[in-house]
């Protein structure tokens, strides 16, 4: 059974959901195995990441899906894990990145319109989304929330290196 997957493109509900089934069929596939054999032993499953970032809600499913895999998912960078694709990649329960790779963490971004009731509305949601985002973030590496609030306040976009990537605990190790 393959156990390479790839999120390589926007993060939405295509590109999630070949990921998602694959990692369920891997877990029923180990279960099974677990029962008929006594000394079965999961490999780790290994999800590529090349991603700009996408959909809230998607990475969000996703993410449900690999924080509860009782087979390891590992992530690795290569290329670019931006916005949804750095909390994907920080998801995985052991994280590496490619000596070229790159994060991107911002604001969690929407376009709203409509009438000043629904503005409020999608708001709130907008704001809830953020906090999920952040504390998820904040809960599985070193970074504070002072640094997110600085760079919600003062950027738009803040890049971050494999080497600052290993030091903020993003990742475990610089293949």
């Amino acid at each position: 059974m393959e156990r390479t997957l790839y999120l390589f493109d926007a993060i939405d509900k295509s590109t999630v959901k070949a990921v998602i089934e694959h990692i369920i069929k891997i877990n029923k596939f180990d279960d099974d195995n677990d029962k008929k054999e006594r000394d079965y032993k999961r490999l780790p499953i290994d999800i590529i990441i090349n991603s700009k970032g996408g959909i809230v809600y998607d990475g969000l499913g996703l993410i449900n899906v690999i924080d509860n895999s009782k087979t390891a998912i590992h992530t690795h960078v290569y290329g670019l894990a931006a916005s949804m694709g750095l909390l994907i990649a920080v998801s995985g329960h052991r994280r590496f990145v490619g000596r070229l790779g790159t994060f991107m963490y911002h604001s969690v971004s929407n376009t709203i319109g409509g009438k000043l009731e629904h503005l409020k509305n999608r708001l709130d949601e907008v704001q809830r989304l953020q906090h999920i985002y952040d504390e998820y973030l904040l809960a599985r590496t070193k970074l504070e929330k002072a640094q997110l609030i600085h760079v919600q306040e003062h950027r738009s976009d803040w890049f971050i290196s494999p080497e600052e990537a290993l030091a903020w605990g993003i990742v475990e190790e610089i293949e």
